[in-house]
């Protein structure tokens, strides 16, 4: 049916102007990790008593941008949150929560594609890989994720998707400090997951934690010692950066240089009883050597007393 311009202005109406994309205003999106930081401050606020003026009038000095005092509204009834599609997840302090980021600040890595954010593990051990989807899959509040072989490279992945775990493990590991220290529980969780990620245990029993932050490995020795009387040497260089190494048959030159500490032999039951290893393989060597030591000590105490 064709339709008459001048007919059709006169049974409708004014035809409506139709605005142009030239002149349409681009809305800005504020970076989720700054509305995260906006929802936090406000409600810390409103637990003050401010009313919505006086909270956006705060976060504006303190952040240069401020949410509306509707969006505040939307916020504190629940009707809408600033995480927008992004996976939430609880960033109460928890013992999972600690692993995760103790091995997060060792062999795990992210990955970015687009607006999505993964956090990964890449291990040739099966018993740590299922470990830490385990305590994945319990920070995140959803199921267990299907790990994958890489044929290539030999290596099993575990990978989960959550833009707020990302950006939560996305910053210097001093910030997570009172997840790390919140209880004996989870600096004991946070030093397995480190552990598990980045220790060599030799064929006769011994500890070494290897990485390439100083700070953190200092930190991790001060940790053994104050929590649970662990004692340990370093850190110390192990190889200098610029040096040329290789690991399964690829050499690269390494850009920072490798730190290490080593658990004491004095100190390696400690280890055991309050630590604990999850892979099998480094988890035997130790036991072995414990119970060496231990037959080696009642051997001496009982030829002491004939």
């Amino acid at each position: 049916m064709r339709l008459n311009t001048s007919s059709g202005s006169r049974l409708m109406g004014a035809v409506p102007q139709i605005r142009s994309k030239s002149r349409r205003r681009s809305r800005r999106t504020t970076p989720l990790a700054l509305r995260i930081e906006l929802y936090e401050g406000a409600k810390e606020l409103r637990k003050k008593g401010l009313t919505y003026s006086e909270i956006a009038e705060a976060l504006k000095k303190q952040h240069s941008v401020a949410p509306s005092k509707g969006q505040l509204s939307e916020w504190f009834r629940g009707i809408h949150l600033p995480f927008g599609s992004a996976n939430r997840f609880s960033a109460e302090p928890t013992p999972e929560l600690a692993y995760v980021i103790g091995v997060n600040l060792g062999d795990g890595s992210f990955n970015r594609k687009g607006c999505n954010r993964r956090i990964r593990l890449q291990s040739v051990d099966l018993d740590f890989a299922l470990e830490f989807d385990r305590c994945l899959s319990k920070v995140l509040g959803n199921g267990r994720h299907k790990p994958w072989f890489d044929t290539k490279r030999r290596e099993i992945h575990i990978e989960a998707s959550s833009v707020l775990l990302h950006c939560f493990l996305d910053q210097p590991w001093e910030r997570l400090k009172p997840w790390i220290c919140h209880c004996k529980a989870c600096t004991s969780k946070f030093l397995r997951g480190f552990f598990d990620s980045e220790c060599c245990v030799s064929k006769i029993g011994s500890i070494t934690c290897f990485n390439a932050d100083f700070g953190l490995l200092d930190y991790v020795r001060h940790l053994l010692l104050s929590s649970f009387k662990i004692e340990s040497t370093g850190p110390r260089v192990k190889t200098q950066a610029g040096t040329t190494i290789s690991n399964r048959g690829r050499s690269y030159v390494r850009r920072q240089s490798c730190h290490y500490i080593y658990i004491r032999t004095h100190s390696l039951g400690a280890f055991y009883r309050n630590i604990g290893l999850t892979i099998y393989r480094k988890r035997i060597r130790l036991e072995t050597r414990l119970i060496r030591v231990t037959n080696t000590h009642y051997g001496a105490s009982a030829g002491s007393g004939i």
